[in-house]
């Protein structure tokens, strides 16, 4: 498989030596404000992101080409290095992405967490001032599904559509080898999962003027060496999760339901108490001309398993089969400028539970906007 990886590799560059780039730049702006209860509001910088593009027609028809984008955040200590970094061959039988870029179990399945608003609970706007979550596992997405674009080292092939069905796979070396610092975990005994293997499919269809998106996503991968911060040598389970979603749409109004399943990836085989985590999202938006209104409601449970609850470092009142929950309730409404500028508002009610009754935990109401410029 390295040996394909290098060949591959060696045929992109050697396909784009002896002609000139065609170069796009751009880039984002944003600045966020938040208030609430129960958290620490004030003015945060998400990012102020450059995105280097370059694309060129082969003598052959092939279309090759790369981007990669550069975030920083002055505020919150943002890096520069590349969040996505990807080449691309697109072929009249394919196109082949080598690189960070999201693979296609996570294409397929529609976004139904990112609708609302200031970007429901995918974009993590409400995050900056409440970091609260308790159902998250590590690797993995929170409201979403496992590894989102997390690899540098992926190979990605998508196929064109036929009859209005798109199908990809991607092929993912280990997890171990992270998006933003394009270098290997140096743990012993890391806390990803190794070598991963996605399959995505979508429809598109209308019927009586109504659009609608389906789609469904599976990883399945090598199992990963450590639990949390324990360097414990624990048979662990494999990586097997499952995402599925649709998206309608009829005339201004939008409505999604998803939801995601990783089972007990997590978990060791050992485990008396099972590991599990799942969650659903769903939303709804109005389109009013440059007006767009949302509402949305997502959850995501957590039960970290017997191995899991061992290692951990936090939360160690809740027993290892006590589900932790995560609820949030959002509202939000979206104003396009023009010019390549919006703005947000967005209210989202949080409520977080461990599981243990006898925890009092923290369930704040963030309110938060922001302004964005696209160049």
């Amino acid at each position: 498989m390295n040996k394909f990886l290098i060949t591959l590799a060696t045929l992109v560059a050697f396909t784009l030596s002896g002609f000139a780039y065609a170069q796009t730049v751009s880039g984002q702006m944003q600045r966020i404000i938040g208030l609430g209860d129960g958290v620490d509001g004030g003015i945060a910088e998400q990012f102020t992101k450059f995105v280097i593009a370059a694309e060129k027609t082969a003598d052959n028809g092939w279309i090759v080409g790369g981007s990669m984008s550069i975030q920083t955040a002055a505020a919150t200590g943002g890096t520069l290095a590349p969040s996505t970094n990807n080449m691309y061959i697109q072929m009249d039988m394919a196109t082949i992405n080598i690189g960070n870029t999201i693979g296609p179990a996570i294409v397929a399945v529609p976004a139904v967490n990112a609708m609302v608003p200031g970007g429901g609970v995918d974009a993590g706007y409400q995050f900056l001032f409440d970091g609260g979550n308790l159902a998250v596992n590590a690797g993995n997405v929170g409201f979403r599904e496992a590894y989102y674009a997390s690899n540098a080292a992926k190979i990605d092939v998508d196929f064109p559509s036929v009859n209005g069905f798109t199908v990809g796979v991607s092929y993912t070396p280990s997890e171990e080898f992270r998006a933003t610092t394009q270098a290997r975990q140096q743990a012993e005994h890391p806390t990803v999962h190794g070598e991963t293997i996605e399959v995505g499919i979508s429809y598109s269809g209308e019927m009586d003027g109504m659009t609608y998106d389906i789609g469904a996503g599976i990883l399945s991968g090598n199992s990963r060496r450590a639990h949390g911060a324990s360097a414990t040598q624990i048979i662990n389970n494999d990586l097997s999760a499952v995402s599925i979603g649709i998206k309608l749409t009829m005339g201004n109004m939008t409505v999604g339901v998803h939801g995601y399943d990783n089972g007990d990836s997590f978990g060791a085989s050992s485990d008396v108490d099972k590991a599990t985590n799942s969650g659903y999202n769903t939303a709804i938006t109005w389109g009013m001309g440059n007006l767009t209104l949302g509402v949305g409601f997502s959850h995501q449970e957590l039960a970290r398993g017997t191995a899991a609850h061992a290692a951990a470092t936090t939360v160690a009142s809740a027993a290892a089969s006590h589900v932790s929950e995560d609820n949030i309730t959002m509202i939000g409404i979206g104003y396009d400028m023009g010019g390549g500028v919006s703005s947000y508002v967005q209210l989202s009610s949080n409520d977080h539970s461990d599981g243990d009754h006898a925890t009092t935990e923290v369930d704040p109401q963030v309110l938060f906007a922001g302004i964005n410029i696209g160049f």
